[in-house]
Parts: structure tokens; sequence; C-alpha cells
């Protein structure tokens, strides 16, 4: 999964994890997305397991909250690459192709709003006044 700035989080258990950094031997420590969480996660090159310590002292996410993030996430890159399309025919085509069924109605509308907050941070703002110079 990708996270909103385009970083990877691992997801295990139903709990994310971002990464913390490289250890000796291509080792990496991958730690609670949760700043206060001490839970850690070390794995190899080959994508194992080696050493982990999951005692979460808070609830996991909901599996609906999740498929709410990876999609927005994701789509929000695409709002970005592809400037001319709709956000409604971006949310479209990403469903028809995800077959994502927990969204409720709320959130695609939350998406939707997502998609064009991220698209206004890419124009550039209008002039809030106009100096109007005539020539005689």
């Amino acid at each position: 999964m990708k996270s909103e700035r385009n970083k990877t989080i691992f997801i295990s258990n139903g709990y994310k994890f971002r990464f913390h950094k490289m250890l000796k031997n291509e080792v990496q420590r991958w730690t609670c997305s949760l700043s206060t969480c001490k839970c850690y996660m070390k794995i190899n090159d080959s994508n194992t397991v080696i050493d982990s310590f999951e005692d979460h002292k808070h609830n996991k996410p909901d599996e609906k909250t999740l498929n709410r993030q990876k999609l927005s996430n994701s789509l929000k890159r695409k709002a970005v690459e592809d400037i001319s399309s709709k956000p409604s025919k971006l949310l479209h085509s990403e469903l028809q192709r995800e077959n994502v069924n927990t969204l409720t109605l709320s959130d695609t509308t939350l998406i939707k709003r997502n998609l064009r907050n991220i698209r206004s941070t890419i124009h550039p703002n209008l002039p809030k006044t106009v100096i109007e110079t005539h020539e005689v």
C-alpha cells in the first residue's frame, strides 16, 4: 500500500507499519504507523519477517478504513498525473478495476473532495487584486 506522501506502507495482521531504517546485512526495520506505539518488525531482503514485537496497545484500523485509504491515495496520485479527467470519472474507473465493495456514499463524496483539493494545489492562485493601467 502507498501512503499519502507516496511512501510504502506494510500491513501485517491489520496494522500499518512504516519504513524506519536499514540495519546491517540489508535488514529493514519497520515501525507501527502510530507514532506512540512501540511495535516493530525486521524484514530481510527476501521480505521474510526475521524479528518482531507486535504488542499493540491500540485498536487496529477497520478493513473498510484501509480500503478507503488505499483507494483515496492511489486516486490522488492519478488525479495529479491525469489533470484533464474528472474526479468522478477517475473514481468510477478505479472502482471497476479494484472491485472495492466496502465504500459508502459518504466515502465516495470525501474521496471526490480529496481529488479536487489535491488538484487545487497544482494550479497557481488567482490574483486577489488587478492593477489596471490606462494608456493615453
